[in-house]
């Protein structure tokens, strides 16, 4: 049965829980068991059926903080501030680099770095603790600004080519 769960898993210790998890399940409902179907096909559906299920509650958890975060974020007025064309472009270049990274260290920056939320606050919305805030708003300085790096050697690269 650990050959299913590594089908559906993405690391070696998720594919263990989802393992235990279902061997649980296996246990505990092998008084539903038919003979009509061979005994490793319905434990085999049993392991599928617990790891679709874990899948949706893991889905479903990710979503309801997206909606929380968004909702509290929609009660907090943005502050309006005027900038320059350069610090437009500048903030036009950075958002769309936010685009290439992970989703919670995206968010994470977003809040941070162009909202002006604190790391606490951000750790209350985001449901993570403050220091892995720092961490994520770390990552994203890290990898925007290598990418930033990038387009302008990539840029000059093109100037001295034309």
């Amino acid at each position: 049965m650990i050959p299913v769960c590594w089908r559906y898993a993405t690391s070696r210790e998720q594919a263990v829980e989802y393992f235990n998890q279902g061997f649980l399940k296996i246990i505990v409902n092998l008084d539903k068991y038919k003979t009509k179907v061979p005994f490793e096909l319905w434990c085999r559906r049993v392991m599928i059926n617990t790891i679709i299920d874990e899948y949706r509650k893991v889905r479903q958890y990710k979503e309801s903080i997206e909606l929380k975060a968004r909702e509290e974020m929609a009660q907090m007025q943005p502050q309006e501030k005027t900038l320059s064309d350069s610090q437009e472009e500048m903030l036009d270049l950075i958002k769309s680099k936010m685009g290439f990274l992970p989703p919670v260290t995206s968010k994470v920056f977003n809040l941070y770095a162009i909202d002006g939320y604190k790391h606490h606050e951000i750790a209350s919305l985001l449901n993570i603790s403050e220091g892995t805030s720092m961490w994520h708003y770390s990552v994203a300085k890290k990898k925007i600004r290598e990418m930033i790096k990038e387009s302008v050697q990539a840029d000059q690269l093109n100037e001295r080519a034309s």
